[in-house]
């Protein structure tokens, strides 16, 4: 029987990021989510890399992951960098506490607010007990609570807490109200980036230095979401 050679140079490996044609490399590169650096045998052209760890991170520690190691003070861009991992399906309950790590993420970068490993911890475990599908099953979207979320930890607001409380509320409120006008079916994406819009301008009037991010021009994901709005979607290009 003949001897079977296989020239692993010839195997081609795609980015997960950009689906760009993997490049061999001998340099020390930073992970494009945890930013760990170490020796790559691959990097996009793009300059993506992705480690061991976050390559199989779940949806939780990809979040988590990413809003430690980020030094953005625009969560939005925070929130892009998540949303462009494999982990993250285009709908699921993953957006209810994205939103709120990320803005407690631009927040710790852009103050002198403490977001710790503990801090997103908190943020995950609050933001699980709101259920899937809970915009049409209890008339408020997860991603809004997202908002209210990071507000109550900024603030450290309690439910006996005056001006505290009244914040958090008021901030899922004007929340609740923008991803209400862009009508349904639901879309995971358009909610979370509408929650953090409104989020940072909600923190903006708080007097904190967070960036408000520019309305995105483009979204990447209408082409995988079989329910979009298209024309009606604010983000639809």
């Amino acid at each position: 029987m003949p001897e079977l050679k296989v020239n692993l140079l010839e195997k081609e490996y795609h980015c997960l990021i950009c689906q760009q044609l993997m490049q061999p490399t001998t340099e020390i590169v930073p992970c494009f989510y945890c930013g760990k650096r170490e020796k790559a045998d691959y990097v996009c052209p793009n300059g993506h890399y992705i480690c061991e760890e976050c390559r199989l991170a779940t949806p939780d520690e990809i979040v988590r992951k990413t809003c430690e190691a980020s030094v953005e003070v625009d969560p939005l861009r925070i929130a892009f960098k998540i949303l462009s991992h494999p982990a993250i399906p285009m709908h699921s309950p993953v957006h209810h506490y994205l939103v709120a790590c990320t803005l407690l993420a631009a927040l710790r970068n852009a103050t002198k607010f403490k977001a710790e490993r503990v801090t997103f911890d908190d943020a995950l475990r609050r933001g699980k007990r709101i259920p899937y599908g809970s915009c049409g099953s209890l008339g408020v979207c997860g991603a809004a609570v997202g908002v209210g979320i990071a507000v109550s930890i900024f603030t450290r607001a309690t439910t006996m807490s005056d001006k505290e409380r009244s914040l958090a509320m008021q901030a899922v409120v004007e929340a609740l109200k923008n991803i209400a006008e862009i009508g349904g079916p639901r879309c995971c994406k358009a909610s979370t980036f509408t929650a953090i819009i409104t989020g940072a301008k909600f923190f903006k009037n708080l007097e904190t230095s967070i960036q408000i991010p520019e309305k995105p021009q483009f979204c990447s994901f209408m082409s995988v979401n079989e329910d979009c709005l298209k024309e009606r979607c604010p983000y639809f290009r």
